[in-house]
């Protein structure tokens, strides 16, 4: 879906301290390395740095992924490394792929 960064953005970053995205670690599911099914086995933890919303993806392994939340008018992108982050959004959450690896990230309820 073309729009969904945009939509993405919206939904985190309008969740500020409402308590609908917690800013400690959250289990969401992740598929790593090309899995083909998903799993609960990752974290995901939401900070403020220097005005912008970070989010880290932590993988089992200890290996994790940083991403910025509506920087330059965009979605979700990634902090660092060359590959970019594919945003799908399927209802309740968006699928985020960045090379072989896929996350399901929770969005805010809007009730």
């Amino acid at each position: 879906m073309k729009h969904a960064p945009l939509l993405l953005a919206a939904l985190l970053l309008g969740c500020g301290d409402d308590g609908l995205l917690p800013a400690d670690h959250v289990m969401i599911e992740c598929a790593i390395n090309g899995a083909a099914g998903f799993s609960p086995d990752c974290t995901m933890e939401r900070h403020e740095v220097d005005g912008r919303s970070e989010l880290i993806v932590r993988h089992p392994d200890g290996a994790f992924r940083r991403f910025w939340l509506g920087v330059e008018g965009r979605g979700l992108i990634t902090a660092d490394g060359a590959e970019q982050a594919e945003v799908t959004s399927h209802g309740g959450y968006v699928e985020v792929r960045v090379g072989a690896d896929r996350y399901h990230l929770p969005l805010a309820q809007a009730e």
